[in-house]
């Protein structure tokens, strides 16, 4: 039995079994950390793992087409070092954003770099089934023919999706009302590695990971798109809040004023009539901003955030963002700040993407 070990590399040992993917799983969440390949001395001083350990696991994952030798190490002194870095093997995962106006696509590897981005054609008349399955086909298939399939796909989407069925919520007043998709609409990827989610919610994850709430554990992101397209991605503790049924931060449902039974907040944010074209004369940037941070404020008195992010391509408008700090200091019981969204209208894409990768990735390597 020694002897095949020896041979094979792979021990019966329960104890060698769980130190081998030990390693395995260190080298391949070093790689990802890096902007670029390693060598295996670089990866043992970065792992605290020793030289023998890191070359033995290099070499296995290796043979499993996991990992792939693309050059030497230039410009340093001593003996030529050869750089270890995911093979095309690995895949890629996809992120699919969809709205009113546009569907975005982006494509990343399993090291959290970007390959590519592109902006599509929106949905015929709201039917978002077959625009999804005609851009994710397209993209599946260029991308296999390069030796690299697709491992996970995420779907963000603007309307509510409820965590318990995978599915979303279909509202009259939301962007799609009807005949919207679920996870099982992805096709030609394993079910366990498609996630679908609210657009909002994405962009507040991306806001949390690589953006304006980076080190904030509990913030509110408030979106704001044109007409009636409001809403609040809530993380509190670091964690997402999506709620019972996926309709955590609805807040264009609140009722306001007097016979409010038919009057709502996001009818209210409609009737400033805020677009993204032309110039807004401060007037209405006042209205807005103090319709949105009345809002604003009574988030704050549910939730206690410590940061307020505005995000979207309605509250990203210059000149606004003052006017909802304002009302919200002057509301407010506590102060807190309001900021601007730092990744922009692609926020929710980004957000996909990262999701996507990480379930890949946690695959990946819990499988080794």
């Amino acid at each position: 039995m020694a002897d095949r070990e020896q041979e094979t590399g792979r021990s019966t040992s329960p104890h060698s079994g769980l130190r081998r993917a030990t390693t395995e799983r260190a080298i391949l969440d070093c790689l990802a950390a890096e902007d670029g390949p390693l060598t295996r001395a670089e990866l043992s001083r970065r792992t605290a793992i020793s030289p023998p350990a890191i070359s033995e696991a290099v070499r296995r994952l290796e043979a499993d087409q996991i990992l792939v030798a693309v050059g030497p190490r230039s410009g340093v002194p001593g003996a030529v070092a050869t750089l270890y870095d995911l093979a095309p093997g690995a895949g890629v995962v996809v992120a699919v954003e969809i709205n009113r106006r546009v569907v975005r696509t982006a494509v990343g590897d399993l090291a959290g770099r970007s390959l590519e981005r592109a902006d599509h054609d929106p949905p015929d008349d709201g039917r978002v089934a077959p625009r999804l399955h005609e851009v994710l086909a397209t993209l599946s298939e260029r991308w296999r023919a390069d030796g690299r399939p697709v491992r996970a796909v995420a779907v963000s989407i603007a309307n509510p999706v409820d965590p318990a069925t995978g599915r979303v919520v279909e509202l009259h007043e939301s962007a799609f009302p009807a005949g919207v998709v679920g996870v099982e609409d992805v096709h030609d990827v394993d079910p366990s590695m498609v996630v679908l989610d609210n657009d909002v919610n994405f962009a507040a994850l991306a806001e949390r990971d690589h953006g304006a709430a980076v080190g904030t554990a509990t913030f509110a992101y408030l979106y704001v798109g044109e007409r009636h397209s409001v809403g609040l991605g809530l993380v509190v503790d670091g964690v997402l809040v999506r709620g019972a049924r996926g309709l955590a931060g609805e807040i264009g449902y609140l009722p306001l004023g007097e016979g409010s039974g038919r009057f709502r907040f996001g009818d209210a944010v409609a009737a400033q009539a805020l677009t993204t074209g032309g110039t807004v004369d401060d007037a209405t940037l006042q209205r807005a901003g103090r319709t949105l941070g009345e809002a604003a404020v009574a988030v704050c008195a549910c939730v206690d955030p410590a940061l307020l992010v505005l995000g979207g391509p309605v509250g990203l408008i210059p000149g606004l963002r003052p006017h909802v700090e304002a009302t919200v200091a002057e509301l407010a019981p506590r102060e807190v700040p309001v900021v601007a969204g730092a990744l922009g209208e692609t926020a929710p894409l980004w957000g996909a993407l990262a999701e996507a990768r990480r379930r890949a990735w946690e695959s990946l390597v819990s499988g080794r």
